[in-house]
């Protein structure tokens, strides 16, 4: 065990964008890009199955709250993971617990169209 590391994944998530992820090999890191038109720049994210990982997350809208939250499915019945709201422009990381291996829904909690599939395998 290497000290001062950590064992958690990183998934880069500016907010004013679709969401989508690349695993980069040997590193084990996520990354998304965004775009300023108050949705995500990328229809879907993926993350290694039950394993914690963080998403560093960027709201780049004016004034405009905005989160990432991972749920079972479109109905948000049940939630995975519910990120703070984050004022734009503004930044934060959210720690998320690794999540079982499936498909899932995750959404910006005050603009539900903004939305996409969440994949841990």
């Amino acid at each position: 065990m290497i000290r001062g590391r950590s064992h958690r994944r990183h998934l880069w998530v500016p907010a004013v964008a679709a969401i989508s992820m690349l695993v980069l090999p040997g590193r084990g890191s996520l990354a998304a890009a965004a775009q300023f038109d108050s949705k995500f720049d990328k229809k879907c994210l993926a993350a290694p199955a039950n394993q914690a990982f963080t998403i560093d997350f960027t709201n780049l809208d004016r004034g405009i709250p905005h989160n990432v939250s991972i749920y079972e499915d479109q109905t948000a019945s049940k939630t995975f993971f519910k990120g703070e709201l984050i004022d734009g422009p503004g930044k934060t990381t959210y720690s998320v617990q690794g999540l079982p291996a499936g498909t899932f829904f995750f959404r910006c909690d005050p603009h539900p169209d903004m939305n996409g599939t969440f994949i841990a395998g």
